[in-house]
Order: C-alpha cells, then sequence, then structure tokens
C-alpha cells in the first residue's frame, strides 16, 4: 500500500521540475563574455592586490609568460616581452607576467623587476596558483589566451630565435592594422 501511494507524488514531481526546467532555459546564456582563464588574487609590482577581472579587460590577445629571477632563460626572454608590447599593442595585445619567485628570492624578483620599468603588468605568484591552473610545468612558458581567457597557443622555454616564432604566432591572432 505504502507503495502505491509514491506514486501520488510523481504527477507532481514531474509539474515542478518542468517549472525548473522552463526556469533554466528562460536565463540569458553568459557564456559568451564569460572568463573561462585562470582565477586569482596576486599583489602587483606596485603593490595593489589585482584580481582577473582588474587584468584580463580590453584586450584581444593576452600574453601570459612565466617568469622567476633565478631562472637564466626567463631573463633572456623578458626584453622580447617589451618587444610585443611596442610591436603588437596597437592590435590588442597585452602581456602579464607571473613571477613565481618564493618567500626566499621574491625580494630579488620585485627589485630585478622594478629596476626594468616595464610597460606590462606585473603580478607576484609565490604560491604557483596561477601556474598550477594553466598546468604550467617549466618555466619560461609563454600562454596565448584569447579575450574568454580560452588557450589559443602555448611554448615552454626560451632559445634564441624563439621570440621570432612568438611574434609570428601573436601577429596571426590579432586583427589586421587599420
Amino acid at each position: 500500500m505504502r507503495f502505491l501511494s509514491l506514486f501520488k507524488f510523481i504527477p507532481v514531481f514531474l509539474l515542478l521540475s518542468s517549472f525548473a526546467f522552463a526556469e533554466e532555459s528562460q536565463q540569458p546564456s553568459t557564456s559568451e563574455n564569460k572568463w573561462n582563464g585562470p582565477t586569482f588574487k596576486l599583489e602587483s609590482l606596485d603593490g595593489d592586490k589585482l584580481s582577473e577581472a582588474d587584468v584580463f579587460v580590453d584586450a584581444e590577445l593576452y600574453l601570459i609568460d612565466f617568469w622567476a629571477s633565478w631562472c637564466r632563460p626567463c631573463n633572456q626572454y623578458l626584453p622580447h616581452l617589451v618587444n610585443f608590447v611596442d610591436e603588437f599593442s596597437d592590435r590588442g595585445l597585452k602581456v602579464v607576467l607571473f613571477c613565481v619567485d618564493d618567500a626566499g628570492s621574491i625580494s630579488t624578483a620585485r627589485n630585478t623587476l622594478k629596476a626594468g620599468d616595464y610597460p606590462f603588468t606585473i603580478l607576484f605568484d609565490p604560491e604557483s596558483k596561477v601556474k598550477d591552473q594553466l598546468g604550467v610545468r617549466r618555466i619560461p612558458t609563454t600562454v596565448l589566451l584569447d579575450s574568454n581567457g580560452k588557450e589559443l597557443w602555448r611554448h615552454v622555454g626560451y632559445e634564441k630565435g624563439v621570440e621570432d616564432e612568438v611574434a609570428e604566432k601573436i601577429d596571426s591572432l590579432l586583427p589586421e592594422e587599420d
């Protein structure tokens, strides 16, 4: 008898669930403008706490680079990031550098980066949270993201001449110059 009384609730359940599905399908889709890239709240070189919403705005393409003061290839690649800003920022490129120095070397990193007066956003990620979110295993690693945070391309390491390959990739992903 108990089993039969459960059947009384089935029509009610179906009626309520149809309202729930109808309400869900009427909600506007926000996936077009939703950030799918890394999320964080990190300190900038200026000492401000910045999130992805502060950093990833108003660009067609984001070049993210992972850097550390003790990494010789990272330091060899750093001037090329400046060249990318000079060459492509007018077409919509924004460069973001994530410093992954830990507590033992972060003051050296801060001094090195301040002395360089670099024309891009610099964030300190001593716990490598963003690095881990993007599955980065070695540095330097360059990642290109679209305006929604979708990864478009990645290059691991630096050797002389790689900057040309990166520049070609950036050029191919940005809109043509007017």
